[in-house]
């Protein structure tokens, strides 16, 4: 690619060619809303065979004079302030995925031409490689920098150009970028946004951190500790086949397609630009972590981080209201679970965002301890499952690899008709009634639909208006009436009062040989659809011999 443009400069923007001798040059960081390091052997091949191409070009004509250069794509940075040390440095906004493989690239071949004082004293003068200082806290990000280090050196060994000065140097010059310099940090977040170059493109969930760490309105301390509780979050793998983490699962499959159902929405049209909007404002002098009413109470918080509290959550929550006279009125709490956020209110974001997913995250965490995997605690991954919820799901898990695709999306559905349910109520007497029979009528779709479709599922869902329904009820009483008429109007499912023992197989089977014991009736909830499925269960096949 010739690139016909060495400079141009708009407002507050400077755009320049550069190769990577001038991109190592500069003291590049990386910010804290970047996502993890996550380039894989596929990515990392790429790189190394688009520059052993490069380099081969020397090779075959023994000339460094033919002008084609390897072009890597576009990298964005956010200039910033000296710091303490009067040094200038730029945040790495879009590039990280390359220039850190690139980084582990010079440091192999640092190790390979230990005995060439040319590679130090020439080509690596003058280059800081600052993102090589970087602290990954990710246990991935180490685990894949690890990995690809050890894959780059494994390549270059049999290389003859990676201990020659004239292809290091060639390397150096010839390999380019286009360079955005930006100068805000709203510039910086709008190229986060919609910057689709050689790395793989963010999605919706990635930026979600970078813009709610953008709308937070307490001190710079509170956005250090928001960005590291979810990274926390992101860290937290469930027991699920397909290893979701536990803050893409909750902030998307569970909490966001539930609004979009309590509002009667189908949940394909979620966006979660929309669902989680940034709409704080700077001149906002405290955190909104209630649902807004005309009542002052409880509306007006000031978050606190602390650092260095490392055995439990890093924040305190404060409110004060003035009452008449010198009166004041202060509460405060250092459990985020009591936090007065719901799940279904109309949030504003910054802050508040990340303290209303952090509430469910450790709610997800005290109800279903088991399906949590932290790797530096696999011990933890082995809680038993003394809860009915922690049973049932543990079941699930269990199923989960069998039943396709439409499988977890009853699981999500499920678990997040308990979290609405304790978001609500708490875990009263009528809990373990509600877990069971929402239990049964959740997972009766397997039984139902030959094929349990996502779309199918979702249309069943919506039909119901079960979590619409259940947001309106004000009591526990009342909701679980609402389930048990649910789980009965199943029972007499056309569909269900025709099935055979014979017509159930596959999938279908293994469900129901899990869930509805022949010899162990006590463990099953006693309701109609219950009832006649145990009935089934025992009934004799027509066909079985004699």
């Amino acid at each position: 690619m010739d690139l016909k443009v060495n400079k141009m400069i708009y407002t507050g923007v400077n755009v320049e060619k550069a190769n990577l001798q001038t991109l190592l040059a500069k003291n590049l960081t990386l910010p804290p809303y970047q996502r993890r390091y996550c380039w894989r052997n596929e990515q990392v091949n790429q790189l190394l065979t688009d520059i052993d191409g490069l380099l081969t070009i020397i090779a075959e004509d023994n000339t460094c004079d033919i002008a084609i250069p390897l072009f890597l794509g576009t990298v964005i940075v956010h200039h910033q302030n000296s710091d303490e040390d009067g040094a200038v440095h730029f945040d790495l906004v879009d590039g990280q995925q390359r220039s850190l493989t690139l980084c582990l690239l010079v440091m192999a071949l640092v190790e390979l031409n230990t005995s060439n004082n040319w590679f130090s004293d020439e080509l690596l003068l003058n280059k800081k490689l600052s993102l090589l200082r970087a602290t990954f806290t990710n246990r991935e990000s180490q685990q894949q920098l690890a990995k690809n280090f050890a894959l780059i050196k494994s390549h270059i060994k049999t290389k003859t150009w990676a201990t020659s000065k004239q292809h290091l140097t060639y390397l150096f010059e010839k390999c380019e970028f286009v360079v955005i310099t930006i100068n805000s940090i709203d510039q910086a977040f709008a190229f986060f946004d919609s910057q689709n170059s050689a790395g793989k493109r963010l999605s919706e969930f990635d930026l979600l951190k970078a813009r709610h760490l953008r709308g937070i309105i307490s001190e710079p301390s509170v956005g250090i500790g928001c960005s590291r509780i979810w990274e926390e979050y992101e860290n937290l793998k469930l027991n699920s086949c397909y290893s979701h983490r536990v803050a893409y699962y909750l902030t998307e499959q569970l909490i966001g397609r539930a609004r979009q159902r309590q509002r009667g929405k189908h949940v394909d049209h979620l966006k979660l630009e929309d669902e989680f909007a940034v709409l704080t404002e700077k001149k906002m002098s405290s955190v909104q972590l209630a649902p807004q009413s005309n009542s002052l109470l409880y509306q007006n918080w000031q978050i606190c981080y602390h650092p260095n509290q490392k055995q439990k959550f890093p924040f305190t929550f404060n409110t004060e209201l003035t009452l008449d006279g010198a009166n004041k009125l202060s509460y405060s709490l250092d459990d985020v679970k009591e936090v007065p956020l719901q799940l279904s209110q109309a949030l504003v974001g910054g802050e508040q965002f990340f303290m209303f997913i952090a509430k469910y995250a450790e709610l997800y965490k005290q109800l279903f301890s088991a399906d949590i995997v932290q790797p530096s605690e696999s011990e933890k991954v082995k809680e038993s499952n003394d809860s009915i919820q922690g049973t049932l799901l543990a079941k699930h898990r269990l199923q989960e690899h069998q039943q396709g695709r439409g499988y977890p999306r009853l699981i999500q559905a499920w678990q997040a008709l308990i979290l609405f349910y304790v978001d609500r109520f708490g875990e009263n007497d009528d809990f373990p009634e509600f877990v069971q029979l929402s239990d049964q009528y959740i997972f009766s779709l397997r039984i139902i639909l030959t094929q349990v479709k996502r779309s199918s599922i979702e249309r069943k869902l919506l039909d119901d208006g079960v979590f619409a329904n259940l947001l309106q009820l004000p009591t526990s009483k009342q909701v679980l009436a609402l389930i048990c008429r649910l789980v009965e109007a199943r029972a007499l499912d056309p569909k269900l009062q025709k099935l055979t023992k014979e017509e159930i197989k596959g999938v279908r089977k293994k469900y129901i040989d899990s869930f509805y014991w022949q010899e162990d009736e006590e463990n099953v909830y006693p309701s109609s659809l219950s009832t006649m499925l145990l009935a089934l269960q025992n009934e004799p096949l027509e066909n079985a011999d004699a």
